[in-house]
């Protein structure tokens, strides 16, 4: 693997956070859908990672600033506040986004980010 497929799959993860953080700042700290997405970004991180890890790097200057970035999206999917009681907020009548849902839409974004 090359550093801009490193690069690529970090904007897209840098997106998501920003979405996530959004998210769980507001309504949408206890609904079950932003804690299902942080346990995934957390997943993500942690599998760019160990891709990082074994990917032939000749620069390790490079290869650190890389999982730098990681660490750091790590550390902010850890970070998110989530209620410690979580249901679908849709299904509880709370949900005030409905169709528009920042949870779902970055769940769909993390799909992209391959």
């Amino acid at each position: 693997m090359n550093t801009e497929i490193f690069e690529n799959q970090i904007r897209g993860l840098n997106i998501v956070r920003g979405a996530l953080q959004g998210a769980a700042g507001e309504i949408c700290k206890s609904c079950i859908g932003l804690e299902g997405a942080k346990t995934k970004l957390g997943k993500m991180a942690k599998k760019l990672g160990m891709d990082l890890q074994a990917a032939e790097i000749c620069c390790e200057k490079t290869k650190a600033g890389i999982q730098a970035r990681i660490d750091s999206i790590s550390k902010t999917a850890e970070e998110l506040e989530v209620a410690e009681e979580c249901e679908c907020q849709k299904t509880a009548g709370n949900c005030k986004l409905g169709e528009v849902c920042f949870v779902n839409a970055a769940i769909d974004l993390m799909k992209l980010v391959k």
